[in-house]
């Protein structure tokens, strides 16, 4: 053997040795493992301990050869290491503990519709695969709810790292929340999960669904679902976030980072014209407003993203805050539309036709009633009156445009925004 390599070999045993005390610490016994390969003379050595320092260590030869070494222990309980032999003639070992270091980096998934999740939310873009599958078995002649409510209740697609499955059912359902906007809605509605109850009744038929057409029924399930709880999701998640960066929490694996990317997630997710997504470039079509709602909400998810990975909660704040406005643009459209198609429908003289669209309406208008109510509670009820099941559908004439066109202002929107429909 070379004097080099036995120069090089003694080096690398000071360092293993180094890294097993402080891994180690206190004579505990700790697992770990040493390999020195012969021919490309690497050497990796890992350990795993729950050691709460940090250390580091070097050496330095004139021979013609270098190993290096890096580990670390963390309350996790592991730390790894790895060297190369190379012509640098040094050696060292450094390592950190708990939590990243800064030169570590978060794995985001993949993009989605042009946003670049910092955070690992794979499984939850798959939440609106869900929704997709749902859609599919609304759109059937025949409609199985049996096989709708499987799905809602107990999830397909989205598996969690622990196994279990996200279900739809399982954020519909959830009594114990209590956070900024959604406290909101269970004021209004009187209910805490009143997602559930929502939706739930319609693949029942039991509430105000109760001998209602398979078709005003669907529209309860679908609209319920893809608009009412997967808004709520994404408006959650956004709220999430911002509480753990008024925390100080912007770890990008789990802190605010996350909870953002989770909102993008259950917004856009991996069937995008399933979610709200789709919702709104549809109402954008219909009004002439194309994909700008979509094309905003987009570029504060960046903004916001951006902010809350350098710890800039106002400017994260701020985009949240406009994301929201742009989803309320998109269901103030979606109310116009449909109490207009209840006029065209009664017109031609349609009124089953009109019942659904008046399932529908309410379906949408749903996501916006408690803002609306804040602004004018009287224009709120108008345009209640006009979707209540308990009522026959009638012509509304232009009583909900107006209704909610007096409230623009107060929830911060012009008229150019919404558009005109076509």
């Amino acid at each position: 053997m070379s004097k080099a390599k036995v120069s090089l070999i003694g080096i690398i045993g000071s360092i293993v040795c180094m890294l097993s005390i402080v891994a180690c610490g206190g004579g505990e016994t700790r697992p770990g493992a040493v390999s020195v390969d012969p021919k490309s003379e690497t050497v990796s050595i890992s350990v795993s301990g729950t050691h709460s320092g940090s250390y580091s260590a070097s050496a330095s030869g004139t021979h013609s050869g270098s190993a290096s070494a890096s580990g670390s222990a963390s309350a996790s309980g592991s730390a790894s290491a790895s060297g190369s032999a190379s012509a640098s003639g040094s050696a060292s070992a450094s390592g950190t503990h708990s939590g990243h270091s800064e030169s570590e980096a978060v794995e985001g998934s993949a993009e989605m519709g042009g946003y670049a999740p910092a955070s690992d939310v794979a499984t939850h873009a798959l939440v609106v695969l869900d929704v997709q599958e749902i859609n599919e078995l609304l759109g059937a002649d025949t409609i199985d709810f049996g096989a709708v409510k499987t799905i809602y209740e107990d999830g397909k697609n989205s598996v969690k790292s622990s196994g279990s499955v996200r279900t739809i059912a399982g954020y519909a359902r959830n009594a114990d929340r209590s956070e900024a906007i959604w406290d909101d809605y269970v004021a209004h509605y009187g209910d805490p999960t009143w997602l559930d109850s929502y939706v739930s009744a319609a693949l029942d038929g039991t509430g105000a669904f109760e001998g209602e057409s398979d078709g005003v029924r669907k529209q309860g399930i679908q609209k319920g679902i893809q608009n009412q709880i997967m808004i709520s999701w994404t408006i959650h998640e956004l709220v999430a976030a911002m509480a753990k960066a008024a925390d100080g929490n912007f770890d990008a694996a789990k802190g605010a980072p996350h909870n953002w990317d989770e909102a993008w997630a259950f917004y856009h997710g991996d069937a995008p014209s399933s979610g709200p997504f789709g919702t709104a470039n549809k109402r954008g079509d219909n009004f002439g407003t194309g994909t700008s709602v979509n094309d905003t909400i987009l570029a504060e998810m960046i903004v916001g993203r951006d902010a809350l990975l350098s710890g800039d909660v106002d400017t994260a704040q701020a985009a949240a805050d406009e994301i929201i406005r742009q989803i309320h643009i998109t269901y103030i459209q979606a109310s116009i539309r449909y109490a207009s198609k209840m006029g065209s429908d009664l017109a031609g003289g349609d009124t089953d036709k009109a019942r659904v669209h008046q399932a529908e309406g309410l379906s949408f208008y749903m996501v916006i009633e408690p803002m609306v109510a804040a602004a004018d509670s009287s224009a709120a009820d108008t345009i209640s009156g006009v979707y209540d099941l308990s009522n026959e559908a009638a012509d509304p004439g232009s009583s909900v445009l107006e209704a909610l066109e007096s409230v623009y202002s107060a929830l911060g929107i012009s008229a150019d925004e919404i558009g005109s429909l076509s």
